[in-house]
């Protein structure tokens, strides 16, 4: 299913950062991948959201607490962080329509935030670079707050934070298991599909209001 936004019935917008807005898939992967190779089985797709929705040093704790990767949680944190912040800083770009639909709805005065698992150092960085860092209200990580994205109780920091209507507040999203928690709070939800199989594709749709092939086709 497929929409094109009316701003003027949206009054507020929550923007995920990794995947939505910014193309970070090679970031994590490639921070990811030595951690990964070290569990001698393969995740079901419920472990490795736990670990995605995780802000930063949970994912440490899990990785090396419950799959016994490398020495130590910090070892494991030092790893990650050095390897993604500079993703974010000098490599990762805007996905397709990311800069548009937010410079757009700051023109028209909506107010607009980011929740993310990303440590609020990350988004800086990589927000900066994409050049719209300045758009935001406010950048929710669940570092910060110490929720994580399955946790409903985060969108409803993001909706004071807006001071919007939560039912035309829209929210943006390419992970299904963030769209099913943010669609049972009440906003209205966007996945962007940016190149997912159709596996993940069909999921997204289970999870989301609308589906779209990148946030460009949402203007």
């Amino acid at each position: 299913m497929t929409v094109k936004l009316d701003l003027s019935d949206v009054s507020g917008m929550v923007f995920d950062c990794d995947g939505t807005l910014l193309d970070t898939l090679d970031a994590w992967r490639l921070a990811e991948a030595p951690l990964f190779a070290q569990i001698p089985f393969e995740l079901t797709r419920a472990q490795e959201d736990e670990i995605h929705s995780a802000p930063i040093e949970e994912a440490a704790r899990i990785f090396h607490e419950t799959y016994s990767v490398m020495n130590s949680s910090e070892e494991v944190l030092e790893h990650l962080d050095d390897a993604l912040l500079s993703y974010y800083r000098d490599t990762a770009e805007p996905l397709p329509g990311a800069v548009e639909l937010v410079e757009v709805a700051n023109q028209r005065g909506i107010p607009c935030v980011v929740v993310s698992s990303s440590p609020r150092r990350y988004l800086e960085a990589g927000l900066e670079r994409a050049g719209i860092a300045d758009c935001f209200i406010c950048l929710i990580s669940t570092e910060d707050v110490c929720l994580s994205k399955s946790n409903p109780a985060i969108y409803q920091i993001a909706l004071d934070s807006l001071g919007s209507a939560l039912d035309t507040t829209w929210a943006f999203d390419d992970a299904p298991y963030a769209c099913e928690v943010m669609r049972a709070f009440g906003f209205k939800t966007v996945a962007p599909a940016n190149d997912a199989d159709q596996k993940e594709i069909e999921a997204k749709a289970q999870a989301a209001d609308y589906v779209v092939a990148t946030l460009k086709d949402l203007l």
